[in-house]
């Protein structure tokens, strides 16, 4: 199974990244790849029209696209900005499609320099799932003061939430394992519901 994790924050060597590299660490036991997506260093471009058109600006998203198919599950990042999710993040979740994420478990991951972090998760369940129909699963992750409990060789300082994070990537496989007929199933049957009621 594949895995891709998306470090949502626009920031360089943010800390949503460090939180990212962790959980790739975790997530080696159950995946049999991982990739870890960092959008400050993909810098995409805003959504416009052009993505359906495939403009020269798109190029750089079909090899994305591209991994994304071939991934079994997903793990979105994003700092609490504001009490928001990043603006690259939901930019990303613009650009899918159903094909690349449809029928798909994701965890969603919410990190905070303070004791915030859950508004961007809570955002991001209302409405990032509404066009690529990414199925995220009911557990989530918050790392708050996350700058005291990630070290430098990503491990986690806080047994708690390391012990949690251990539980929620392995739940995360499960679904991974459980959905991944559906994708098959029913990504063209729902292509004339693609875009919701």
């Amino acid at each position: 199974m594949k895995l891709t994790i998306v470090s949502g924050s626009q920031r360089a060597k943010s800390q949503s990244l460090n939180v990212a590299k962790y959980l790739a660490k975790l997530a080696n036991t159950h995946f049999t790849e991982v990739d870890v997506l960092d959008l400050y260093e993909l810098n995409l471009p805003f959504w416009n029209e052009g993505v359906w058109q495939g403009g020269e600006e798109w190029k750089q998203w079909t090899p994305i696209a591209e991994k994304l198919k071939q991934s079994d599950a997903f793990v979105f990042i994003s700092p609490e900005w504001h009490g928001m999710a990043t603006p690259a993040l939901k930019n990303f979740l613009l650009l899918t499609k159903d094909d690349e994420l449809a029928h798909k478990p994701a965890l969603l991951v919410g990190t905070s320099a303070s004791v915030n972090g859950v508004y961007p998760i809570s955002e991001l369940k209302v409405s990032g799932n509404k066009n690529n129909h990414v199925c995220f699963i009911p557990d989530h992750l918050i790392f708050r003061n996350v700058q005291d409990i990630i070290d430098e060789n990503f491990d986690c300082q806080n047994e708690s939430l390391h012990e949690r994070s251990v539980y929620t990537v392995a739940l995360l496989a499960g679904y991974a394992r459980a959905l991944a007929p559906l994708h098959g199933d029913m990504l063209a049957a729902g292509k004339p519901f693609r875009f919701g009621m």
